[in-house]
């Protein structure tokens, strides 16, 4: 026996969801558009209870799965698959572009039994209708239904019974698909069959009226506070935040005095217990059903909580000394050394700086005989030096302010400025100087010719110059 309800039902599904988690059919609908972010449909009825499956837990997940769908609630549909019935198997399927001003061009397909829709492909009675690649992509129909249509590209769909677009077909038996209709010989034929049966002439097609959707929006009435003043919108601002600072307050001297917040309700409740401390009237007469052992688990704060809640108060300024400690450790691991820690190091012609001096080594000469003075070591080292007064009264140099380092470390000292040695070769140690004037000073060291890896120190400086090798 045929169905005589209308319309068609939406279930939402997920693949390979068990049969106890399917939730309940929605419907009846008169028509349902499927766009690619939403569901637009109209109810003819609200019915709960058809053949009586879906409990009321099932039957209220699957109105809010409805609501996501529509728009009406965030958040978005949670299950991907929706299946679509009608008890008359008269479902009509329609692609068409839903912004699109022109009347679609594809004809109408159907009618079906069930219609599948998931993230990338529409099924009518097992069969392929429509293909997409992505989820905002249009829908490419195929010839599966109706040759000629393949290749077709539509964003949107509509889905809707005949039974519930034609007010005529509710009357009537339900006109089934093609695939299903029973053939029949000429001898079965009743005789009025012979009769030509009036064929009702073709409708135009007519787009359904966009109706405006009403949206409840839960926030108050802009009307209400029409008449409010600015004087009063502070005065409730007042009243605000002395409730608040009168709850604070009372938490405080509860903590401070360590009354548990339900002691008042206890049989053996002190009767010193301020007023603001203690339950309503009304709630008094239960103090004595209520269990003491409710409240056993209720300590005072140990000294370990307390210094924790401090520190955690504190927590800024800690981070914030940890953060200075850490930069002034940084600046002084990555300050140069100290003079006195160590000789810098300076090539040939570099100058080096002090307070009040100046230095550059110009130029080495090695000799094995320098006048009349032998040399015990087999020969002289003569460094000579560009020497620049910066300050006014500064210490005078001398010769012993530089000593010649070879490769053992064995330090030497230069000869003296009373030295015979300077005279006799026409070297001379000048003692006066000049603020910023280049004055030329030479230093003799007595060194074997061959020497090699030495170097000059200078100790007002504390600088070592690498000499030239021979």
């Amino acid at each position: 026996m045929l169905s005589s309800e209308t319309g068609v039902y939406l279930q939402f599904f997920d693949d390979g969801e068990s049969p106890e988690r399917e939730l309940p059919p929605l419907g009846p609908f008169e028509l349902l558009i499927i766009r690619h972010n939403r569901i637009i449909g109209d109810r003819e009825q609200v019915e709960h209870d058809m053949l009586g499956l879906g409990s009321v837990e099932r039957w209220l997940e699957a109105e809010l799965e409805l609501r996501r769908a529509l728009g009406d609630e965030p958040g978005g549909m949670r299950r991907g698959s929706m299946r679509i019935r009608a008890p008359r198997g008269d479902i009509i399927v329609r692609f068409y572009d839903y912004a699109g001003d022109e009347p679609p061009k594809i004809p109408e397909l159907g009618p079906f039994y069930a219609i599948t829709v998931g993230k990338r492909e529409v099924r009518a009675d097992d069969k392929v209708l429509a293909v997409r690649s992505t989820d905002i992509s249009p829908w490419t129909l195929t010839d599966a239904i109706q040759p000629g249509i393949a290749g077709s590209t539509k964003a949107d769909f509509s889905v809707f019974s005949l039974s519930a677009r034609d007010p005529v077909a509710n009357t009537g038996p339900a006109a089934a698909p093609e695939s299903r209709q029973p053939t029949a010989t000429i001898a079965e034929l009743p005789a009025a069959a012979s009769e030509p049966t009036p064929v009702s002439p073709p409708r135009d097609f007519v787009e359904r009226r966009k109706v405006q959707r009403e949206v409840y929006v839960a926030r108050p009435d802009a009307s209400d506070f029409a008449s409010l003043t600015p004087d009063d919108v502070v005065q409730v601002d007042r009243l605000k935040q002395q409730e608040l600072g009168e709850q604070l307050m009372l938490e405080r001297l509860r903590k401070e005095r360590q009354l548990r917040p339900l002691s008042t309700l206890d049989a053996d409740a002190p009767a010193a217990t301020p007023m603001r401390f203690q339950p309503p009237v009304k709630e008094r007469p239960v103090a004595a059903d209520v269990a003491p052992a409710a409240f056993d688990d209720y300590e005072p704060e140990s000294f370990g909580g307390r210094v924790l809640a401090s520190l955690w108060r504190f927590r800024i300024a800690l981070v914030a000394l940890l953060v200075v400690m850490a930069a002034f450790s940084a600046y002084g691991y990555l300050q140069p050394r100290a003079a006195g820690s160590g000789p810098q190091r300076a090539a040939v012609g570099e100058k080096v700086q002090t307070a009040e001096w100046t230095f550059s080594v110009s130029s080495v000469d090695r000799m094995v005989k320098l006048g009349s003075a032998p040399a015990t070591n087999g020969g002289y080292l003569v460094v000579h030096l560009l020497v620049t007064k910066k300050s006014a009264d500064p210490i005078s140099l001398d010769p012993s302010d530089f000593q010649l380092i070879d490769a053992t470390n064995v330090r030497t000292a230069p000869f003296s400025a009373a030295s015979a040695i300077y005279p006799s070769t026409g070297l001379v140690w000048i003692t006066t100087y000049a603020t910023n004037v280049f004055v030329q000073e030479h230093l003799i060291f007595d060194v074997s010719p061959n020497a090699k890896d030495l170097r000059l120190l200078i100790r007002p400086a504390n600088t070592e110059v690498r000499l030239p090798d021979p």
